[in-house]
Order: C-alpha cells, then structure tokens, then sequence
C-alpha cells in the first residue's frame, strides 16, 4: 500500500512540475521584445514627404511596446491609444539581412505595415528606427525612437 501511494504522490508531482511558472518565466505587460527589456519606445518623429512629425508638431506624446505574444501596444499621452497584432521576420537579398516588423500602421502617423527596424547606440542611449518598405519611392516614412527603461 505504501508503494502505492509513493507511486501516486510521485505521479502527482510530476504532472504539476511541467505547469509551474519561475518568476523569470513572467514578464510585466510592458515587457519590449526588440528591446529585451521592461520599458517603452518614446517617439521622436516621423519623416516622409509631407515633412517631419513630431510630438510638438503633432500636440502628443507617443510610445509602443513590442509586447509579448505578438501584440502592439501604443499610447499617446499616456492614454492606451490602440493595439495591433505584429510579427517579427527577416528578409534576405542583395544587402545584409534586413530585419523586419509587421503591423498595421496609425492612420495619421502614415507608414507602410512592413518596416525594416535597426537598433542602434547614439549619444549613450538605445534608437529604434522604423523605415517604410516604400520609402525609396517616396510611398513610406521613417520613423525614430528612444528607449525608456522602467
């Protein structure tokens, strides 16, 4: 009986081990996958054709999360603002690799749904750059941020 009961207990066990959660395996909501980091992308500006857009330009702050599980978070004067579905690739050809984000675009802060991204140190902090597949024919628009860590 005793054995059975050992068997069972053990059976138990290793049936709840697999579902339990590290605390390292729970990330914050505004946990950024580009970044690898519990922060947000704060907007700088967009450039295309019409001219620059900025927050002072514009009369509003902006910031994204490249969250988990494939969700786009943004806000605008701290105020959830929308969210959106995207996805992360890599396209290959005559240049490097580039690195690609997949997501519906504001509709006032035009810029096309495939954006190559590059992640880059200026100036001691983090840059995300987003530039429009179409920007070579004047169809997209780039757009810059800075990360801000919490």
């Amino acid at each position: 009986m005793k054995k059975l009961l050992l068997f069972a207990t053990l059976l138990g066990a290793a049936q709840l081990g697999p579902g339990c959660r590290h605390d390292a395996d729970v990330r914050p909501g505004n946990y950024d996958t580009l970044a690898q980091a519990t922060g947000h992308w704060d907007w700088e500006k967009t450039a295309y054709d019409a001219g620059p857009r900025t927050p002072a330009s514009t009369g509003f702050t902006r910031y994204v999360v490249f969250g988990q599980n494939g969700q786009l978070t943004v806000k605008r004067n701290g105020q959830d603002y929308y969210q959106t579905g995207y996805r992360l690739s890599t396209r290959s050809g005559p240049a490097p690799t580039d690195s690609l984000a997949t997501y519906a675009s504001e509709k006032d802060l035009y810029n096309n749904d495939v954006k190559t991204y590059r992640i880059r140190q200026q100036n001691g902090q983090r840059v995300l750059t987003l530039v429009g597949e179409l920007v070579p024919v004047d169809g997209g628009a780039i757009e810059t941020y800075h990360w801000v860590a919490e």
